[in-house]
């Protein structure tokens, strides 16, 4: 009876391992048909629609309070681009839009200084006449009050440089009026952080 069981699978068995055995040596093989070339693209894009000349994004800061001596104070600061101003020429050789500074402050809801800025501004602080000629008013911010004022930073920069710069002082008096403005040095930036 064994024997006979042995006969009768056999075909059985040949029958199935045949293709499976074929099924594997095809699928282990290595293909000879040759990949279609893929046609390139020679197209080319512009990386960027030149639109005018570049400038920054038109900016409010949040409102800065503060509380001295009884009083409160809030500082507003708006900075914008400006056409009407003459035009930088940034790292790239293209025309670069300078910026108006917007300064408000009030006094317990009253208006004590409002005064718009441009980097003329700063010109008797700077270097030299042609150096400010390759900056921006890159913005300004307040700082601080205390005795002497109402203290803001500024910074004059080149186009798209947010690190770099001149840095400025500006010090408005505590009942309003004109400012003064420092150009801050690494001496007298060592002084404040003393303060």
């Amino acid at each position: 009876m064994k024997k006979r069981l042995i006969f009768t699978y056999r075909p059985l068995f040949y029958s199935l391992t045949i293709p499976f055995a074929a099924l594997i040596i095809t699928a282990c093989g290595k293909s000879t048909t040759v990949p279609k070339a893929e046609a390139t693209d020679t197209t080319r894009y512009a990386l960027a629609q030149e639109t005018g000349p570049g400038h920054d994004e038109a900016r409010s800061l949040p409102p800065a309070e503060a509380e001295y001596a009884g009083k409160h104070y809030v500082m507003n600061v708006n900075i914008t681009p400006c056409d009407s101003l003459p035009m930088v020429t940034d790292d790239f050789g293209d025309p670069f839009q300078d910026n108006i500074v917007e300064c408000q402050i009030t006094l317990d809801g009253n208006s004590i200084a409002h005064q718009r800025f441009t980097k003329a501004d700063f010109a008797d602080a700077v270097i030299t006449a042609d150096h400010i000629e390759e900056l921006i008013l890159g913005g300004m911010a307040f700082d601080k009050i205390d005795a002497q004022g109402i203290h803001f930073g500024g910074v004059l920069n080149r186009p798209y440089d947010i690190e770099g710069g001149v840095r400025f002082r500006i010090t408005f008096p505590l009942k309003g009026g004109k400012p003064a403005i420092v150009r801050k040095t690494a001496n007298n930036i060592d002084e404040e952080e003393m303060e």
